[in-house]
């Protein structure tokens, strides 16, 4: 577990799988949730898990963020490591899937308009989004954000998928001449190859948790009758 945090909010990154994640409000709370991420992430995948631990702190980070909201600049140790070929294929698979996963959740949506006024508020990058087609929007722009950290771009009016898709190629066509040997210095945040592929699939996921927590609660209402937990968060 990588811990990041500026004193008021908790952010973990579970090192071994790529965009895993738990937040609390204390280190303690962030350890007593990794063996449910883990779980729900393994399931995601179709790997099953009898029994996981609370895990460990690895690294620690202190950032001036506002970790409450989620704002991350962790630069994982795991990030800086070389990766070969086969690992980078393993981790472009799992990012394609995250991909799908979050179109999948987002397609079967009804009501993508209905505003959930529990979600209105500010944050660091602005309005927070308060409905699913606004989350949508807004993990669909974050994905060129986030290939634009090094040094890459794909134009504008491209379906999701295809953004995803043309990034992941982008991205691989500068892994077989560079690896993962560069680091990206940034607007003060430091990146890597391996640090945007992880951030893609915990971005899809910290939003399609919001999602689903939307759906569940249009459902609690009476507003929709049932859905498809995508990311299998087993949320409630």
């Amino acid at each position: 577990m990588a811990l990041e945090t500026n004193g008021r909010g908790f952010i973990g990154f579970v090192v071994e799988l790529p965009g895993a994640f738990v937040r609390g409000r204390s280190e303690s709370e962030i350890l007593s949730k990794v063996g449910i991420e883990a779980k729900s992430y393994l399931n995601w995948l179709g790997i099953q898990q009898a029994s996981l631990g609370r895990g460990h702190v690895v690294q620690r980070h202190f950032c001036q963020l506002t970790v409450e909201d989620a704002d991350s600049e962790i630069l994982l140790t795991a990030d800086k490591n070389p990766m070969n070929g086969e690992e980078f294929d393993r981790l472009a698979e799992i990012v394609l899937l995250s991909g799908k996963t979050f179109t999948s959740l987002y397609n079967q949506c009804q009501l993508k308009n209905w505003v959930d006024a529990a979600r209105i508020r500010r944050t660091f990058y602005g309005e927070n989004p308060a409905s699913i087609q606004a989350i949508f929007n807004h993990v669909d722009s974050t994905q060129r954000y986030y290939l634009s950290r090094v040094g890459l771009d794909v134009a504008q009016g491209q379906s999701f998928l295809d953004t995803r898709g043309l990034s992941l190629e982008k991205i691989g066509e500068l892994h077989r001449r560079k690896n993962n040997s560069l680091v990206y210095r940034v607007e003060g945040e430091s990146w890597t190859v391996k640090k945007v592929l992880r951030r893609l699939v915990w971005h899809d996921r910290i939003h399609g948790k919001a999602i689903t927590r939307i759906l569940a609660k249009q459902k609690g209402l009476g507003l929709i009758r049932e859905y498809e937990d995508s990311f299998h968060l087993g949320l409630v």
